[in-house]
């Protein structure tokens, strides 16, 4: 019943966990994984920059209108940011082929005789052999500037090589409650707050210093979240993976509890343990407490039961009590210790969300 309480209090204010084995591990975490993009950070990008790199086919709205015509047919917060960035240049749709989408790197398909690929820099390079090394400068520059880059390229079919023709940048920002959220989160007992990302490290550990958090993890390849959460693991911690995104699937799944954004992906929402519907990070503490408290809750409730009913078991052994008062105060314990599961715990980031939008 304490399990059934603590579910039911936290879904009223916007945290669903998946049954009382959510709360049971979230109040072991010692750990907590933060993925930069859509968590970290807001999940509402915006475009800023469309850079051409085969001005002899495309000029700048030609490439933004066919990579937002591509892309809307992904959910992810960079797909779209893309599109709406097209209709506000109220820019054509671009017929195209099947979209093949390959989950966590990026999606094919053809244009008018061209295969057109768009993703990561990784899922270019490594899988279609577009290379963007002689246009470092200008990617440098960008990512300097804090930017998220979307990679361009296309071949004429029949052609093994494919050459790369945009960078579309995009910007986001830091979670306005993200340095309280984690200070929170440490005075419920994490001991370690880590960050993963796939920007250059000099960029990352700027981000990790400013959140005050304890290690971060960057340039790191969608594939390797996993693996990351699997090493913490290994040196015998309790990781919870807070994410939004269809490449934080796996990571998601590997940790002993994970938290999906509310603005994530589908896969991303029907992996977590937990998922949050207030788009706020503060509820990721909101739903470590509340999984404390319900588990102190349910260790006090053992106890009381445990020690009243063994004082009865021993008042009536030695004659004290009569077999009508063993019995009343038998099965009085046991309903108060249901009345009180019943009433449940709640913590203050709660009752304070409450109180914010009954205002």
């Amino acid at each position: 019943m304490a399990f059934k309480s603590g579910l039911y209090r936290a879904a009223t204010h916007g945290v669903l966990m998946r049954g009382g084995s959510a709360i049971e591990h979230l109040a072991e975490v010692d750990t907590i994984v933060f993925d930069k993009t859509g968590t970290l950070t807001h999940s509402e990008l915006v475009v800023t920059d469309v850079v051409v790199l085969d001005k002899s086919h495309l000029d700048e709205d030609a490439l933004l209108a066919l990579v937002a015509s591509i892309e809307e047919h992904a959910s992810h917060p960079l797909a779209q940011a893309v599109v709406d960035a097209a209709k506000e240049r109220d820019l054509q749709h671009i017929t195209h082929g099947e979209i093949d989408y390959l989950v966590a790197h990026g999606l094919t398909t053809d244009v008018d005789g061209k295969r057109v690929v768009i993703g990561s820099r990784h899922f270019l390079e490594e899988h279609h052999n577009i290379l963007f090394a002689k246009h470092e400068t200008a990617i440098d520059r960008l990512q300097d500037e804090g930017k998220t880059l979307l990679y361009v390229g296309a071949a004429a079919q029949g052609r093994k090589v494919a050459k790369p023709i945009g960078i579309v940048a995009l910007r986001d920002t830091l979670r306005a409650d993200a340095v309280y959220a984690i200070n929170r989160l440490r005075s419920l007992g994490i001991t370690q707050a880590i960050m993963i990302t796939g920007d250059k490290r000099s960029k990352a550990e700027a981000l990790a210093a400013e959140l005050g958090l304890d290690a971060v993890h960057a340039e790191v390849a969608p594939e390797e979240k996993a693996a990351i959460i699997q090493q913490l693991q290994a040196q015998g911690r309790k990781v919870a993976f807070v994410g939004d995104g269809i490449n934080d699937g796996p990571a998601l799944s590997v940790a002993e509890v994970g938290i999906a954004m509310p603005r994530g992906a589908d896969i991303a929402r029907a992996t977590a343990d937990i998922v949050l519907m207030d788009d706020r990070l503060a509820a990721v503490a909101d739903a470590r407490e509340l999984a404390g408290r319900t588990m102190k809750l349910i260790r006090s409730n053992f106890n009381i039961a445990v020690g009243v009913n063994t004082a009865v078991l021993a008042g009536a052994v030695l004659g004290k009590l009569s077999p009508v008062m063993s019995a009343v105060l038998h099965n009085g314990t046991t309903i108060g210790v249901l009345l009180r599961s019943l009433v449940g715990v709640d913590i203050d980031g709660l009752a304070d969300n409450k109180q914010a939008k009954r205002r």
